[in-house]
């Protein structure tokens, strides 16, 4: 009330001003000359210090600093110090990747992880399961590799069920140098041919290997939540040029060391798949496919502890392979 009051007043003042202005022979204030003027230029110097304002501030703020900066001291002349040197933009490079020969790191401590086991067969037949055959050939690789003067971290030493994240966290914790897991491959498509073949972790957009790697992962023990930092794992893995040099090693091995005791076998090379217990490892890691259960002479060769026993020493010269080139 008291804003009001007080309005009230001025605009009372300011009526009764202009009626004595007007008594005296004076025009209204708003159509004065002078007013009028001073209204006008008003708006002409808005309009026209608007742009040159913003014109000045986008000069000032690029124009390069060139001037001379001076230090204000007492009794004494005012000197220039001298200008300082401005930093030169860099040119962005394309990343270049390092050779890993540059870090020749040695392998001292391996990781086998049989695939499988307890309530997760494998392929199972009525007279062999992937989970035994698989146990039996890394227990026979332990041995080797220890004789070799490695050291052996095992993810299952017998029939039981390891989740893929606790077989990844083994390996991990143990602070292992390379990764080797052991399979045995089924494909009823081609019940008349076999071989051998080994993944590195890498996307894939064959719909076969898609469908191998689900089989695979399903007893992950992986949740939804992990999806995202496990696919970054897939498509910005560090450790994939390892990983392949590896899984070409074993291949070689693999494939070299099997096809004199058996003739037909087919050498189906190195390949990339999203293979859950590749993804979490933090070193090289490869997924090796020793054998095809799907095929009746395989069947019958993997039920020999000799042809076993053969697979272990392919397996161990790929390991030994690797780490030689690595020192």
């Amino acid at each position: 009330m008291g804003k009001i009051d007080r309005a009230k007043r001025r605009v009372l003042r300011q009526a009764v001003a202009d009626n004595l202005e007007t008594i005296r022979g004076l025009p209204p204030r708003g159509v004065r000359p002078n007013v009028r003027r001073s209204r006008l230029w008003m708006r002409r110097l808005s309009i026209v210090a608007l742009p040159v304002m913003l014109a000045g501030s986008t000069f000032l703020l690029s124009k390069p600093v060139t001037e001379p900066m001076f230090v204000v001291q007492r009794g004494a002349p005012h000197k220039p110090l001298a200008a300082a040197a401005q930093p030169q933009p860099q040119t962005l490079t394309t990343y270049e990747k390092v050779d890993p020969a540059a870090l020749p790191l040695n392998v001292h401590r391996v990781v086998i992880d049989a695939g499988h086991g307890g309530t997760d067969p494998g392929t199972a037949l009525p007279t062999l399961a992937e989970k035994a055959v698989t146990l039996d050939i890394a227990m026979r690789l332990k041995k080797l590799l220890e004789r070799g003067g490695f050291e052996v971290i095992t993810t299952r030493t017998d029939d039981h069920l390891i989740p893929l994240r606790e077989r990844a966290h083994i390996a991990n914790v143990s602070s292992s140098d390379i990764f080797i897991s052991i399979h045995v491959n089924s494909i009823v498509e081609h019940t008349s041919e076999h071989g051998v073949e080994t993944y590195y972790l890498g996307p894939t957009r064959d719909a076969k290997l898609t469908k191998l790697a689900a089989e695979e992962n399903r007893e992950s023990g992986y949740s939804l939540a992990d999806m995202r930092k496990l696919l970054d794992g897939i498509y910005m893995d560090a450790r994939r040029d390892e990983s392949q040099r590896l899984a070409s090693a074993i291949q070689s091995q693999l494939y070299g060391g099997l096809r004199n005791a058996d003739p037909g076998l087919q050498n189906w090379g190195v390949k990339r798949a999203p293979f859950l217990v590749l993804v979490a490892t933090e070193m090289p890691a490869i997924l090796a496919e020793v054998g095809c259960m799907s095929n009746d002479a395989e069947v019958e060769k993997m039920h020999q502890p000799e042809y076993r026993e053969r697979i272990a020493n392919a397996l161990f010269d790929g390991i030994r392979t690797y780490a030689t080139e690595k020192k």
